[in-house]
């Protein structure tokens, strides 16, 4: 096993119990486990009992919805914005940082459906904003959405160590992305803000060549960083902030390798601070049901990704090569 208790981010919420309930693979429950006697450590309502009360059934789904594209985007070549229309309740539900949807062209067939990380949420408006790099088949065909597109959610395990950036306020924190990743990453720092913490951010624009998020940075009261993590004098720049700064919380946002450089800055460092990074495992149904998201871990244990909230540093140093 994992040294540390998993946690569901389902748990608690209006989609839970879910489909694992009924099949013996609950995250957090022993007893819907298959085991006999009690283990978790959830402190909220009981799963089991919720469960029970449920003529052993699982909660409702979420639901796919159609929703109105209120304008479009494409900023270069494989670059896609597109803003959506939602219902107030689902704008109040995406503002959490890790929040993502699964969308597709309404004229495509259900295993269309890809899940994109929200960029942005106008809570007045109830739109959202979410930023697409075009690379297959997927994504390609967002670009025949005309004014509607099929929307479902919300998700919220697009970030591992969810909790230490929940905890914040009144801190320094360091946010690191690159390319793709610069999208979650402000909605990470709109709620930093709103909880009276004071943000760096570091950006690269990574293999794309461009910051597409240049014009949401204009109203953040952030300071603003580029950087090249490739290089040795960006990793030098990262640990040259994390030497001399104050920061309690380091976010990486991009690709695995990304977050191993990043780690490696911080142990150099030889700062205790917090790390919370992107989820990239490979999600399809969102619903820990198909299995295409389960990592195995150098222990032995097999997680799944679109469900399971981990340590960073569980993942980083506990995972496969």
């Amino acid at each position: 096993m994992v040294n540390q208790r998993l946690e569901c981010i389902d748990a608690g919420s209006e989609y839970c119990p879910c489909y694992l309930a009924e099949t013996d693979d609950c995250i957090i429950c022993s007893h819907l486990q298959g085991k006999e006697f009690c283990d978790c450590n959830w402190n909220g309502v009981c799963v089991y009992q919720d469960f029970y009360w449920l003529n052993e059934k699982k909660k409702d789904i979420r639901k796919t919805i159609e929703a109105q594209i209120v304008d479009k985007k494409i900023i270069g070549s494989d670059i896609l914005i597109l803003k959506i229309k939602v219902t107030k309740t689902l704008a109040r539900q995406l503002m959490q940082p890790g929040s993502y949807i699964f969308i597709r062209d309404p004229n495509q067939p259900f295993f269309f459906d890809v899940p994109m990380s929200i960029m942005r949420v106008d809570r007045q408006k109830t739109e959202i904003d979410v930023a697409i790099q075009l690379l297959g088949a997927k994504t390609k065909k967002l670009l025949d959405c005309g004014e509607k597109v099929l929307l479902k959610g919300p998700y919220w395990n697009g970030l591992l160590g969810l909790k230490h950036l929940k905890r914040l306020k009144e801190k320094n924190i360091l946010v690191i992305a690159r390319g793709i990743a610069l999208a979650p990453a402000l909605l990470v720092i709109e709620y930093l803000l709103s909880h009276k913490n004071k943000v760096t951010f570091m950006m690269d624009p990574g293999k794309m060549g461009k910051i597409f998020i240049e014009d949401y940075l204009h109203d953040l009261d952030i300071e603003v960083l580029r950087v090249n993590l490739r290089a040795e004098e960006g990793l030098a720049m990262v640990k040259n902030l994390l030497v001399y700064g104050a920061y309690s919380v380091v976010y990486s946002g991009g690709s695995d390798k990304v977050h191993s450089r990043i780690w490696n800055q911080i142990k150099d460092s030889g700062k205790d601070v917090q790390f919370v990074i992107t989820n990239n495992g490979k999600l399809c149904c969102g619903e820990g049901v198909c299995g295409s998201c389960s990592l195995k871990l150098k222990d032995g244990s097999t997680i799944k990704m679109c469900k399971t909230q981990l340590e960073a540093e569980t993942l980083i140093g506990g995972r496969y090569e």
